[in-house]
């Protein structure tokens, strides 16, 4: 089975250590559940598949930068 180091803070892996000790397992058997577990919960598909619902929620102009008026100043600082 390969090694994988993993560096956490130190109360993170106190948690780990007193976990272990009370299922009396190991911290790396701990690790291997907890990752198993998240397995698969990603979201799955596409940014655009996940949010698509959300197109034309808001009101507001269209295509910015179609609009010569929206790009005055644009690229510059807004200090005096």
């Amino acid at each position: 089975m390969p090694t994988v180091t993993v560096k956490m803070p130190p109360a993170l892996h106190s948690r780990l250590e007193a976990e272990a000790a009370r299922r009396r397992t190991t911290k790396s058997a701990i690790l291997r559940e907890a990752f198993s577990e998240r397995q698969g919960t990603a979201p799955s598909g596409s940014f655009y598949e996940r949010a698509k619902h959300l197109i034309g929620a808001a009101s507001g102009p269209g295509d910015l930068s179609t609009n010569p008026k929206y790009l005055a100043g644009y690229g510059h600082s807004r200090r005096p």
